[in-house]
C-alpha cells in the first residue's frame, strides 16, 4: 500500500520544513509527499528545490490557486498513491508510527470484515503553536498529562520533537460510540459527530468515485466532505483509537469572528445540500460537542 501525503503551503518556510521532516520521518517508508505551494515569496520554493535534491519521494508545485481546496485538489489529482492523507504545513503527526499504525487498519479491517473499508480516521489534539525545528533531536514534547490516549505516552519522538513549552490544549477524542452499524454512524451526524478531517485518510478510488473538494466553500470545503462521504454515499470506514495528529490553533476556521461566521454559514450550506432533517439542530450539536475537548486533557 502506497500513501499519498499532500501538504499545501504558503508563506510558510518554517512549518513546511516541519511537515516536510515529520513525513520523512515515518517508519513506513512506501510513501510520496506532495507539496502545493500557492506561490511563496518567502524562500520556501529554495527549501523545497534543496528538499527535492535530497528526498526522491517529495514532489511539489508552485503556482497560483483558488485556496487551501483547490490546492489538495491539485495534490489530489497529482497523487500515485493507493491512500491520500493530509498534511497541513502548521500541523505535524503525533509521532513517527502514524502510517504504519493506519496502513495496518486497513489491512486489518480488510481481514476481519466483510466490508471493503475506504477509509481510516483517529483522534487528533490542538497545541499551543510554539514550534522549534522537528530536527533538533534534544527537545521533545511535554504533554499536560501522559494519559491524552493510547499510544501517546510512546509519543515523544520524531515527528514530536517540539519543545518543552509544547502543550496540548484540546483533545478531540473521536469515537466513543461503537458504530456496528452504518445506521448508528448517521445518526451520530446528526447530533453533530464527525471524524477530525485531517486525520482522515482515503482510498485514492474514493475521490475517484464520489469527487473532489468543493472550491466554493473557503472554509467548510472539508466538513462537505464528510457528510458527502459518510452521511450521503455512506463510506465503511474504521476507527483508530489512536492520537494521530497535532493541529495547532490559529487556522482559518478560527481566525477572525467573520471566518467564525463564514464557517458556520458554509457548514449550514452543506447540511442543507446534503438534506440534513434539522440542520440548525445539528449545526447547534456540532458546536456543542466540542466542549468537552477542552476538559479531556
Amino acid at each position: 500500500m502506497k500513501f499519498s501525503i499532500i501538504t499545501a503551503a504558503k508563506n510558510n518556510k518554517h512549518g513546511l520544513k516541519n511537515a516536510i521532516e515529520c513525513v520523512r520521518n515515518q517508519s513506513y517508508k512506501h510513501v510520496e509527499h506532495i507539496i502545493i505551494d500557492g506561490g511563496s515569496t518567502d524562500g520556501s520554493i529554495d527549501s523545497l528545490i534543496n528538499y527535492k535534491l535530497k528526498i526522491n519521494n517529495l514532489e511539489f508545485v508552485s503556482e497560483p490557486d483558488n485556496g487551501i481546496y483547490d490546492a489538495i485538489n491539485k495534490g489530489i489529482k497529482m497523487a500515485s498513491g493507493d491512500v491520500i492523507g493530509l498534511l497541513h504545513s502548521d500541523d505535524l503527526y503525533a509521532d513517527e508510527m502514524v502510517l504504519e499504525r493506519v496502513a495496518e487498519a486497513f489491512a486489518q479491517s480488510a481481514e476481519s470484515s466483510a466490508s471493503y473499508v475506504e477509509a481510516v480516521y483517529s483522534d487528533l489534539v490542538y497545541v499551543r503553536k510554539k514550534f522549534k525545528d522537528v530536527s533538533d533531536k534534544s527537545e521533545y514534547a511535554s504533554h499536560k498529562k501522559q494519559s491524552v490516549s493510547a499510544g501517546i505516552k510512546e509519543q515523544a519522538a520524531s515527528c514530536s520533537l517540539l519543545s518543552t513549552t509544547y502543550s496540548i490544549l484540546r483533545y478531540w477524542k473521536t469515537q466513543k460510540e461503537d458504530f456496528t452499524a452504518e445506521s448508528q454512524r448517521r445518526r451520530a451526524i446528526r447530533n453533530g459527530w464527525m471524524p477530525p478531517h485531517p486525520t482522515l485518510f482515503l482510498r485514492k478510488e474514493v475521490f475517484e468515485k464520489y469527487g473532489l473538494y468543493r472550491t466554493d466553500m473557503k472554509i467548510a470545503s472539508d466538513y462537505e466532505m464528510i457528510l458527502r462521504l459518510f452521511f450521503k454515499y455512506k463510506i465503511t470506514a474504521y476507527y483508530l483509537p489512536y492520537t494521530t495528529y497535532l493541529m495547532t490553533l490559529g487556522g482559518e476556521s478560527n481566525k477572525s469572528a467573520g471566518n467564525i461566521l463564514t464557517k458556520s454559514k458554509e457548514d449550514l450550506k452543506g447540511l442543507k445540500l446534503h438534506e440534513m432533517r434539522f440542520p440548525l439542530l445539528t449545526l447547534f450539536y456540532k458546536n456543542i460537542r466540542k466542549i468537552p475537548q477542552f476538559f479531556l486533557i
